[in-house]
């Protein structure tokens, strides 16, 4: 195949001088790729078709018949589209493109490690895939060298990115911590040269730089300085020099704390393709801890997510052109890291101020001082998320919040956020709320105290009232419109303040006693009112069997109706529910006398106050019957005798002064037999006329019908005439024996 690397090493020189480092840029990155595919090596990408690999004297995996073949670019371009590690095959072939010897020196570093984890046989080397002849030689080599912990490992794996990266104090701190016998790796010397020989020269211009700046010239410390920073780009002392002698005026970059990270800022007028920024802790003008923030922004912004809390901190940022510093440093004021709350929001009620915010994340409580409108300030006990001071006059009350952070064992407090909130005078609490059944009928009288110096509003909150002592403010909070109920009859004077109302039928509300002073209103006790519908039409007719039937309209939600008898100087209550009444009707027992029926609903039994509605009343008057009947003359041969009326007065003995109406007997021709009966008084010829007085002074009267009164055959029929006629039961016989022949 010809001439190849590692054709002439032989054997001895293939073991010797070991690579103790991998000496790649990114390794790190390799070596995320190579365990994404669950490789235990970089050289696992060859063995994809179940091939070996020799790596001693150069990288070969078997080629045609028994020849190998070295790899080279184009097989690992090859391998990029074989099996599942394309990203690391093609990661092999841009580090091999750039050095041809890289690819055995991480193959034969990553062995090296794995043989010396365990113990290092032969075995264990074809067991990761190295061939056979090789396999014996490589595990020798592995067990003559020490192995290394893992802090000396990574700090193998992360030198070259130190050195490329120009991060030389690093790289130095690095290469104390190599494994013993490192330096016999010849490629690792050179490097481990080349990073000293860059820090001393570093270390010069920043000397010369120290020279230049106790003479006082600025500008050339500043050139030296920049020098040095352009050699070793951790170089606290060369950063910090810069930042000393920096000429631009101080505030140039603007650093803005929050919650969560410190926002830096600067303008763009330098002309640079990219910035540096690193971030100054401690005593920024003589030493300090440098942290980098951002390697290289391209805008003119950037974030400090990992500031420390509590600590005052500087930000220096360097611009960069092609990647190197160029041009002055830009410095930002010095600034405590102390971020303070968001959210706050302050909110007044009755003698009160309550406080809340977010706290930031760090920080170990958050103070809190109050200053009064007296100007007494006072701090309050350590807080976390809010607070609530009571019990506070009527002003304007200030508070400075601020957050307090953990530094060592110093307590950093932040420089805290100021707010104000006033508190305003509110109405006096309603003490006592009260309700009864008021003078006027169907009324109700609300009585209260306290609340002097306010207005006191009744009123009926939709869905459940409010506790209490609930505070609100208007027009925010509106209030309900007040009772909608009329005025009833004023209130008597009284220690209490009062007011009576005229609830409407069917009411059923929660009453509210609301305190109203200006914009603010401070509800009080409630009281439940009922008001159940009346009964209405309530009526009362005497029935033939001693009894008298009672009809009224049932009123609406009444569970009963309760109807009273008065007779007699007696009462009789009778309690009635809805189906049996509307099933059977209502028939009470009733003497002849005059008797009075009264009737409403049976009241709820509730919470609150029932204000009973007004009582259907109805006079059923006394049984006055008057009776009558006629008894026809005899008849003789050439004359017939008149025929007699009987008129009959039944009339209870306690009622006997009442007027009774008049007794009027009318006749009516009927020619042809009975049917035709009066239909009325004017309905026929008047053939007797009787008056209450007459009837009340015998009880009982017979007259006579004069024979020319009416020329038969006619039909009689009685009426009473009068404004009591109405009261007073007339009983007729049947109409076939009133009529005379």
């Amino acid at each position: 195949m010809g001439l190849h690397f590692g054709h002439h090493l032989g054997l001895s020189d293939a073991l010797r001088g070991l690579p103790a480092a991998p000496l790649v840029a990114r390794y790190g990155e390799l070596v995320s790729l190579q365990q994404a595919v669950g490789y235990r090596h970089v050289g696992e990408v060859f063995l994809q078709e179940g091939r070996t690999f020799r790596v001693l004297d150069g990288l070969f995996i078997p080629g045609q018949g028994r020849a190998w073949r070295r790899v080279d670019t184009a097989v690992l371009r090859r391998l990029e589209h074989v099996g599942q590690a394309t990203a690391l095959a093609g990661r092999l072939a841009e580090i091999n493109g750039g050095d041809p010897t890289a690819l055995r020196r991480i193959l034969l570093y990553q062995l090296l490690g794995l043989l010396r984890e365990g113990e290092a046989r032969a075995g264990d080397a074809v067991a990761l895939g190295v061939d056979a002849a090789e396999a014996a030689a490589l595990a020798h080599a592995a067990q003559r060298q020490p192995a290394a912990t893992v802090q000396q490992r990574a700090a193998a794996d992360g030198l070259e990115d130190a050195w490329l990266e120009k991060r030389l104090c690093l790289a130095g701190r690095l290469a104390g911590e190599l494994p013993p016998g490192a330096r016999q790796d010849p490629g690792l010397a050179r490097r481990l040269k080349e990073i000293a020989a860059a820090s001393r020269t570093a270390d010069r211009e920043t000397a010369a730089a120290g020279v230049h700046e106790e003479r006082g010239d600025l500008t050339a410390a500043a050139a030296h300085y920049l020098r040095a920073l352009r050699l070793v780009r951790d170089q606290a002392r060369a950063l910090h020099g810069l930042v000393r002698t920096h000429t631009s005026a101080d505030g140039s970059v603007r650093a803005e704390p929050t919650p969560d990270a410190v926002e830096l800022s600067w303008d763009d007028d330098s002309g640079a393709t990219a910035w540096r920024v690193h971030r100054l802790t401690g005593a920024a003008e003589t030493s300090g801890a440098v942290a980098e923030v951002a390697g290289s922004v391209a805008a003119p912004r950037a974030e400090d997510r990992r500031a420390p809390l509590g600590s005052e901190v500087r930000y220096a940022v360097v611009p960069l052109r092609d990647g190197v510093p160029d041009g002055p440093v830009r410095v930002s004021p010095a600034l405590l890291v102390a971020p303070e709350v968001t959210g706050l929001r302050l909110s007044d009620g009755r003698e009160r101020v309550a406080g809340s915010w977010q706290r930031p994340d760090g920080a170990a409580y958050v103070s809190v001082r109050h200053t009064g409108p007296d100007g007494r300030c006072v701090s309050l006990p350590p807080q976390e998320d809010g607070f609530a001071l009571r019990g506070l006059g009527p002003g304007e009350h200030r508070f400075r919040i601020s957050c307090h952070y953990r530094a060592g064992d110093r307590d950093i407090a932040s420089p805290g956020i100021e707010a104000a909130r006033t508190v305003h005078r509110w109405p006096g609490a309603v003490g006592t709320f009260t309700a009864a059944p008021g003078a006027a009928e169907g009324s109700v009288r609300f009585a209260w105290s306290g609340a002097e110096d306010a207005e006191v509003r009744l009123v009926a909150f939709p869905g459940q009232a409010p506790p209490s002592g609930t505070e609100m403010f208007l027009p925010a909070a509106p209030l309900p419109p007040e009772l909608p109920w009329a005025p009833a009859a004023t209130a008597p004077q009284s220690p209490v303040r009062t007011r009576e109302l005229l609830p409407s039928h069917g009411t059923v509300a929660d009453v509210t006693a609301v305190a109203v002073r200006g914009d603010r209103a401070l509800t009080g006790p409630s009281v439940r009112i009922t008001v159940p519908h009346p009964v209405t039409a309530l009526r009362a007719e005497r029935t033939a069997d001693g009894h008298t039937r009672v009809t009224f309209d049932w009123p609406a939600d009444a569970s009963g109706v309760t109807v009273v008898r008065t007779q007699d100087g007696q009462r009789h209550e009778q309690h009635v529910v809805r189906s049996r009444f509307l099933r059977e009707g209502l028939y009470l027992p009733v003497a002849s006398s005059a008797a009075r029926l009264e009737a409403g609903p049976a009241l709820p039994t509730t919470t609150g106050v029932v204000i009973p509605p007004p009582v259907a009343s109805y006079a059923l008057p006394p049984d006055i019957a008057i009776a009558y009947r006629v008894v026809p003359g005899q008849r003789r041969p050439l004359r017939r005798k008149p025929a007699t009326v009987e008129v009959t007065l039944s009339l209870p003995t306690e009622e006997e002064g009442l007027d009774l109406p008049e007794f009027v007997l009318v006749a009516r021709p009927a020619p042809a037999g009975a049917g035709h009966r009066p239909r009325d008084p004017a309905d026929g010829t008047t053939v007797l006329r009787l008056s209450g007085t007459q009837l009340r002074r015998s009880g009982r009267v017979l007259c006579h019908i004069a024979p020319d009164a009416c020329r038969p055959p006619y039909t009689l029929r009685g009426f009473l005439l009068g404004g009591r006629a109405a009261a007073v039961r007339l009983q007729e016989l049947s109409p076939t024996t009133l009529v005379m022949r």
